[in-house]
């Protein structure tokens, strides 16, 4: 029987796994009853007849478990792979770069589907993967990777002016930090500094706004009344007999 994305709640009593009582919750029931989000993307690699992708995958983002699974299996064959440097300590460098290459296949292989067919994988196996496809088809698939789960996941990672003018209200409406949860440090960074140049501009501008208040002012107060005037019109000039 296939499980589904998401399984019932489970507990481990006395060593033994079991499935908990309780009623699945209205968000469980919900979560669980949504499909996983994709999109179809050409894969990186024409053929040379036609000058047209070869073909498409599907690229869905993972769940934790997976991302661990793909952790695991790539420190495995990493391990597996520098056997001699690992035995002398020495393999920081090789180990590395060996561990985060094979993290993208591991994680390509889990992501890449086949859009007739969600259940299938893209392709047959990793080691098939490392054989077949070059680093530059790896890198950009893996860069296709990132670009879907940005764009079908929660955290936000790009916002214009109006959107972060928008937010900005919200914030003030709302008295709630939590809407900073689904920003990226990127976008974080980007509000705070489209705030201070809002709040500078305010400060400038009254400040300026003063100044020419106090300007006026003190021109009013250097001209002369008409009642002044009109003393000094009919003021005679006195002589000295």
């Amino acid at each position: 029987m296939t499980q589904g994305l998401l399984d019932a709640p489970r507990a481990f009593v006395n060593g033994e796994p079991k499935t908990l009582e309780k009623d699945p919750t209205k968000l469980w029931l919900a979560l669980s009853e949504l499909p996983r989000p994709y999109r179809v993307v050409d894969f990186p690699r024409l053929h040379p007849d036609t000058g047209k992708p070869v073909g498409q995958v599907a690229i869905w983002p993972l769940s934790q478990e997976e991302q661990m699974i793909c952790n695991a299996e790539a420190d495995k064959f990493a391990r597996s792979l520098l056997k001699e440097a690992a035995k002398k300590d020495e393999h920081s460098f090789g180990y590395e770069h060996t561990y985060g290459n094979d993290s993208a296949i591991q994680i390509l292989f889990r992501a890449c589907r086949d859009p007739e067919n969600l259940e299938r994988a893209a392709f047959p196996s990793t080691q098939l993967m490392r054989r077949k496809l070059t680093t530059d088809e790896v890198s950009a698939l893996f860069s296709m990777y990132l670009t879907v789960q940005a764009e079908v996941g929660p955290i936000i990672r790009s916002m214009n002016e109006d959107e972060l003018e928008a937010l900005v209200y919200r914030l003030e409406e709302g008295g709630s930090a939590f809407p900073f949860a689904l920003l990226s440090l990127e976008t974080q960074t980007r509000l705070v500094t489209f705030m201070a140049s809002k709040l500078v501009s305010f400060w400038t501008a009254t400040i300026s706004h003063g100044l020419q208040q106090s300007d006026s002012s003190n021109e009013r107060e250097q001209e002369p009344s008409p009642a002044d005037d009109e003393s000094t019109a009919t003021e005679e000039p006195t002589t000295n007999e």
